[in-house]
């Protein structure tokens, strides 16, 4: 990344007149009826007043915890009545920078100050100064701006499937992997190797081919000619926090040049730093004609991105993509000052640190609860600690919540453990008497498991 001096809206804009829209707006005149408005998002709701609203009003897709959080600071959240819990999940990996990072608030405020939202049908300083950073960062190509991972992904197939298209319209075939995740819009969906994520939605895209991770045969067997692109997470999340193989991935890179194929990398929970590189493959040499981000690029702040490559940013012309939201003012800039963060507070380094650290205690703990913790893998800050097969993960995640410890789940029996970049050693040992204290605890609720 450059070492500009710039920092997204910095230059204090004129002072705006609001008086317009002061004149136009008496309070209490009109009617509001679907508005509260004695109703301030800085007073605590109960949390039963919460649920009971989120029950009667909000569509349930989602199998929720019986928490809610008001605030946060750094690796600390605090629910309704100001408990504190650790944040070892990051919001699934997002906050990157943990909680009210003042840099964060900084340079969203000053946008929010100034612009946020214009369309792409117009340039942008933020988007165009991101979009310099994140080639800086990764390899020689051009970004294309999303709200999302998924929306990422949905971009990645269009772009894989458009190649195909320019040589050869047999060539229109996606090799993906078991146990993949790539989201939940009906493109990402289908790239998505989980049968129960495609249940119930009727037929697939078509043309989508699941191998299983990190085995060289299938990989081997299912690339052919009619293959326009192979998507892998190099980590994967959902499906366990199983690293794959640099040798695999390495014979994917291969085998995607020598079938003329795009080999597409989903670092959207690996990225920004998680590793302790900006991106996995930079551990491994091995650079994608396609990489998709999205979680930490913002913070917290939604946005996501891919970034091609210079031999295949010319796939796609105007109007064959496109988004409404995408690259917008506020989540570009946001974007920008977290990479800045990143470099100018060594965050990398403390990645690597307190991973070295977190694994040879996770790993302790491994070998004084053999029969509970069955191994523990991943790579930085992005962890999984797997249980005995029949041993529900939401259960323990459960477990966790109620001694004020938030983790996730990834898959039915792997723990994901996924701390903000900024973690500290002291927050650490916390977390370690947590968990020791859990495994004590299903130590004794499952004799001989």
């Amino acid at each position: 990344m450059s070492n500009d001096v710039w920092r997204p809206g910095e230059d204090k804009s004129p002072e705006k007149d609001n008086e317009f829209m002061l004149e136009s707006y008496e309070k209490g005149s009109g009617e509001h009826t679907h508005v509260h408005e004695d109703y301030d998002p800085s007073q605590p709701m109960s949390f039963e007043d919460i649920r009971k609203l989120d029950e009667k009003y909000v569509l349930p897709v989602y199998a929720r915890m019986p928490v809610a959080f008001q605030y946060g600071s750094g690796e600390f959240l605090y629910d309704t009545e100001g408990i504190e819990y650790i944040d070892f999940l990051s919001g699934i990996a997002v906050n990157s920078l943990g909680h009210s990072h003042p840099d964060l608030i900084e340079t969203l405020a000053s946008q929010a100050d100034r612009l946020w939202h214009t369309s792409n049908i117009f340039f942008s300083q933020n988007q165009a100064m991101l979009a310099r950073a994140l080639v800086e960062i990764t390899f020689p190509g051009k970004v294309f701006f999303a709200n999302s991972g998924a929306e990422a992904n949905e971009a990645a197939l269009k772009i894989m499937r458009a190649y195909g298209q320019s040589v050869d319209p047999k060539k229109n075939r996606i090799v993906a992997l078991e146990n993949s995740f790539h989201g939940r819009t009906f493109g990402a969906m289908s790239m998505t190797g989980q049968g129960k994520i495609h249940n119930g939605f009727g037929p697939i895209v078509p043309e989508m081919i699941y191998i299983e991770a990190n085995d060289k045969d299938s990989l081997m067997a299912a690339v052919d000619s009619r293959v326009c692109g192979i998507i892998m997470e190099p980590i994967l999340g959902e499906g366990g926090v199983l690293p794959l193989d640099p040798e695999y991935l390495q014979l994917a890179r291969d085998i995607a040049d020598e079938f003329n194929a795009m080999f597409t990398l989903d670092e959207v929970q690996t990225g920004m730093g998680r590793t302790g590189k900006y991106f996995t493959f930079q551990h491994y040499h091995i650079v994608p004609d396609m990489l998709t981000i999205a979680k930490g690029l913002g913070g917290g702040f939604p946005i996501g991105a891919a970034v091609v490559a210079e031999k295949f940013t010319k796939v796609l012309g105007s109007g064959a993509h496109g988004s409404t939201f995408g690259g917008n003012h506020l989540g570009t800039a946001v974007g920008y000052e977290v990479i800045r963060t990143i470099e100018s507070g060594k965050i990398l380094e403390n990645v690597v640190k307190m991973s070295t650290y977190l694994m040879g205690e996770l790993r302790k703990l491994a070998k004084k609860y053999p029969e509970i913790i069955r191994n523990v893998r991943g790579m930085g800050l992005l962890i999984g600690i797997v249980l005995p097969e029949k041993m529900e993960a939401r259960d323990v995640v459960k477990k966790a919540l109620e001694k004020n410890l938030v983790i996730g789940r990834a898959g039915n029996n792997v723990l994901r453990l996924a701390p903000p970049l900024i973690v500290r050693k002291q927050t650490i040992d916390r977390v370690i008497e947590r968990l020791d204290a859990l495994m004590e605890s299903l130590k004794r609720e499952h004799p001989g498991k």
